[in-house]
C-alpha cells in the first residue's frame, strides 16, 4: 500500500485523470475549504465536514488495523446516514471497494450479495447483524455492528491521515439494484470506477443540481442507491453543500429539494440517471437549472 499525506492545495481535476484520483480527495478537499459547512444530518444528529473527515480517518484507521489493502471489499448496509458516509470515505482513503447494500433487502439477500461480493469487513445495522455475523465469520471477515454508541467508540479507532493512490479505472464502489429481477435469480451488480463516480458528481453540481458551499440537498432517494451515490453524497461533498435525507412520507412527492445559501430557498429538478445497468451513472439526459429560478420536479424513479 501506498499512503501519502493530504496536500490542501491539491487541485480536483473533475475527469479523474490526475494521479490522485481518490474518490475521498473531495472530502479532504472540502473538509480543508469548508470545514465548520453543515456536511450530512440524520434524525438529530448533525456533523460538519470537519466531524465528517475526523471520522472517516478513524474508519480508515481501523480498516487497516484489520489488514484491509487496497482493493478488498468492505460492505456497507445501513441507512445511518452519518455512520454511512464516514464508513465510505473511511473505506475508500485505504484504497478499498465500498460495496453498498440496501438493509430493506433482507437477510437472505444481504448474505448472498456478501458472499458473491468477498467482503472482508462488513458493516451492519444492529438489528440486521445477527444473520450476517456466522457468514462472514466462516469466509474469515470481520461483521461489526453499528449501533447508536457506534461512533462513539470509533473516535478511539487510529486515525489515518493519508489517502492511498487510485487509478481512475480502479473499482471504488458496488451497488446493486434494490428489488430483485423478474423471474427470480439475482440482479447484477454494477462496479463504478474513481473515475466515473469524480465525474458523475461533477456533472451533477454543475449541470443538474447547481449546487454552490452552503447550500443543502434534501432527498428521499437511498445513500446506497446509483441516484444517491451520482447526486446525492458525491455531489454534495464536491461542492461543499449539506447533504440530508428525509422520509417520502414528509417530501410532499419532491424527490429532490435544495436551499440555497444566502436564503434563496428552491426546489431542483432530480438526476436524469440512466437505469441499464451497465452505463455510467451522469450520462443521461442533462438539464441546467438556474440556480435563481427555483423549480420543481416529481419523484425519482427507483
Amino acid at each position: 500500500m501506498i499512503g501519502i499525506p493530504f496536500a490542501p492545495s491539491l487541485v480536483i481535476d473533475p475527469t479523474g485523470k490526475t494521479e490522485m484520483s481518490n474518490l475521498a480527495t473531495n472530502l479532504l478537499n472540502t473538509a480543508s475549504r469548508y470545514p465548520c459547512h453543515p456536511a450530512v444530518r440524520w434524525n438529530q444528529r448533525s456533523w460538519t465536514y470537519m466531524d465528517l473527515e475526523e471520522h472517516s480517518s478513524h474508519i480508515a484507521g481501523g480498516l487497516l488495523a484489520h489488514g484491509v489493502r487496497p482493493g478488498d471489499r468492505v460492505a456497507i448496509v445501513m441507512d445511518d446516514v452519518p455512520a454511512f458516509a464516514a464508513l465510505y470515505y473511511g473505506a475508500l482513503r485505504v484504497g478499498a471497494v465500498a460495496v453498498l447494500l440496501d438493509p430493506e433487502l433482507g437477510p437472505e439477500a444481504i448474505r448472498h450479495r456478501v458472499e458473491v461480493a468477498g467482503a472482508h469487513v462488513v458493516f451492519a445495522a444492529e438489528e440486521g447483524y445477527g444473520p450476517l455475523a456466522p457468514v462472514v465469520g466462516a469466509s474469515n471477515g470481520l461483521c461489526v455492528p453499528v449501533g447508536p454508541a457506534f461512533m462513539e467508540q470509533v473516535v478511539f479507532w487510529p486515525r489515518c491521515p493519508t489517502l492511498v493512490r487510485r487509478q481512475g479505472d480502479e473499482p471504488a464502489v458496488v451497488l446493486w439494484p434494490s428489488v430483485a429481477p423478474a423471474g427470480g435469480g439475482d440482479a447484477q451488480s454494477l462496479e463504478l470506477g474513481h473515475r466515473t463516480l469524480r465525474t458523475a458528481a461533477f456533472r451533477a453540481v454543475s449541470d443538474i443540481l447547481v449546487l454552490s458551499p452552503g447550500d443543502t440537498l434534501l432527498t428521499t432517494m437511498p445513500i446506497h442507491g446509483l441516484v444517491g451515490q451520482t447526486c446525492g453524497l458525491n455531489a454534495t461533498v464536491l461542492a461543499g453543500a449539506g447533504f440530508v435525507q428525509i422520509d417520502s412520507a414528509d417530501s410532499n412527492g419532491v424527490s429532490v429539494e435544495i436551499h440555497r445559501s444566502r436564503g434563496r430557498m428552491g426546489v431542483t429538478a432530480p438526476a436524469a440517471v440512466s437505469r441499464g445497468g451497465k452505463s455510467s451513472p451522469g450520462r443521461g439526459r442533462r438539464r441546467r437549472s438556474q440556480a435563481n429560478v427555483p423549480q420543481r420536479a416529481g419523484s425519482v424513479a427507483g
